[in-house]
């Protein structure tokens, strides 16, 4: 059965039982993955799954649960398992589904047909990334690369109704020169013209290259240039802190900061529920909402937060198009370019440090915003404009108000990042910060 025929099975189950409110959201993605490790291929595999995200309402008692049994008749008792769980559950804030019944249509942006099927040529693109590393002084390379489709279907008890797919591929590549000498690559693009595989070796080589001999910092305050792998990991999180939800729960360093600054004037921050090349998002929210574009900090002043039909109640607004059936969120995150390019931000730094991987980002408190961050591969120590010699065993850190207030330069270039360090697919540029203290990282 394909998802709208479940989804038309699960909300007709629900009408049936007396249901207030119901969404069937279904989700099915194919994809590709070809793993390598000493710089040969060790598993080729194909995935394929599927599962249905139910909501129901009734009298002002919610519950939300999901499947992977897709047969007509487990979706049915999953629904009316579902229904028989709401008598235990307490009355919640309750907003009804919107009375509008939209139909969306399918948006082919950030679609490309030739990622549906990429089985035959992923072995060739993880060739060229570790050929190009091994050019550039990586001896051996380990990674992944996927490549697939997702498609998603929705239909509310409301009526609204559509179904949208988006493509991706991407390389996550890491190289070793010697043991502790590794440098770290990324492609990620929404369509296979925009895909580099070799450049991203490249990148990997070349930095495990330069980590030979490298050596642990001074403890210190810093100026530090973040690449997009590194800053779009540090955004995801103000991009978290802006849901409603986040600043409703106490865990948000943006609470009481609606038109206020929060950071330079140079940093603008955007997401789109879809928009080109972005590798995530979609044409429908979970509530059945169109998605669109939030602005959510304008040249260093915060513009709003994330929100869905409970939290938009809640704070007298509309839905962003961001639900979340619990929590709304980023789609496809943008921080605004800068007009610098590379070259230009180095020579800006008097006594500062390059970072090209990290993770392990951590919060010690997430309401004050204070983070920390372990740098990993590719790091250098720059004075007076020039590099000067590699870095390892550091932390870096500092509260996010402060640190977003101190971006002094950002690149004109940006990079789609997505990876295991950075789950919404986020446009951006490297980034010159001043002010970030760094330590040792085993002191």
């Amino acid at each position: 059965m394909d998802l709208q025929g479940l989804n038309e099975e699960a909300v007709s189950t629900a009408g049936k039982l007396g249901a207030d409110d119901a969404v069937s959201l279904g989700v099915r993605s194919a994809d590709r993955m070809i793993r390598f490790a000493n710089s040969s291929v060790t598993v080729v595999n194909q995935v394929e799954e599927a599962e249905l995200t139910v909501y129901l309402a009734k009298n002002k008692r919610r519950a939300i649960a999901s499947t992977s049994n897709l047969d007509s008749s487990s979706v049915k008792k999953f629904v009316r398992d579902l229904f028989g769980s709401l008598k235990g559950l307490p009355v919640s804030e309750y907003v009804p589904l919107p009375e509008k019944a939209t139909k969306f249509s399918a948006s082919r942006v950030s679609y490309d047909k030739r990622l549906v099927d990429m089985g035959e040529a992923l072995p060739g693109l993880a060739k060229s990334a570790i050929e190009a590393s091994h050019e550039a002084g990586g001896k051996r390379s380990a990674g992944v690369i996927d490549a697939g489709v997702v498609t998603y279907s929705i239909l509310t008890s409301a009526g609204a109704r559509g179904t949208d797919s988006r493509t991706a591929i991407t390389l996550n590549i890491r190289s070793f020169a010697q043991k502790d000498a590794s440098g770290h690559g990324l492609s990620c693009s929404s369509s296979l013209a925009g895909f580099q595989p070799a450049e991203a070796g490249r990148r990997a080589g070349h930095d495990a290259k330069k980590m030979v001999e490298s050596s642990e910092p001074e403890a210190g305050t810093y100026e530090v240039l973040l690449s997009p792998t590194v800053a779009s990991n540090i955004v995801e999180t103000v991009a978290g802190a802006a849901s409603a939800f986040a600043v409703d729960a106490g865990t948000s360093y943006l609470a009481e900061k609606l038109g206020k600054k929060v950071a330079s004037r140079a940093f603008s921050l955007t997401d789109h529920g879809i928009t080109q090349g972005g590798l995530g998002g979609r044409v429908f929210d979970d509530e059945g909402s169109p998605t669109g574009t939030t602005k959510v900090i304008e040249r260093g002043t915060l513009k709003g937060y994330f929100h869905n039909l409970t939290t938009a109640k809640k704070w007298k607004t509309k839905t962003t198009g961001s639900a979340g059936l619990v929590t709304p969120h980023p789609w496809n995150i943008e921080v605004g370019q800068g007009d610098s390019n590379y070259d230009e931000m180095l020579k800006e730094m008097k006594r500062g440090i390059i970072l090209t991987s990290n993770w392990y980002t951590r919060f010690k408190n997430y309401r004050t915003g204070e983070f920390s961050t372990v740098p990993r591969d590719g790091a250098y120590l720059v004075e007076n404009g020039k590099v000067v010699k590699s870095l390892k065993g550091m932390r870096a850190g500092g509260d996010l108000l402060r640190f977003f207030s101190s971006v002094r330069l950002l690149s004109k270039s940006r990079e789609w990042i997505e990876w295991w360090e950075v789950d919404t697919p986020t446009l951006c540029p490297w980034m010159l910060v001043d002010g970030v203290k760094v330590t040792r990282a085993y002191e």
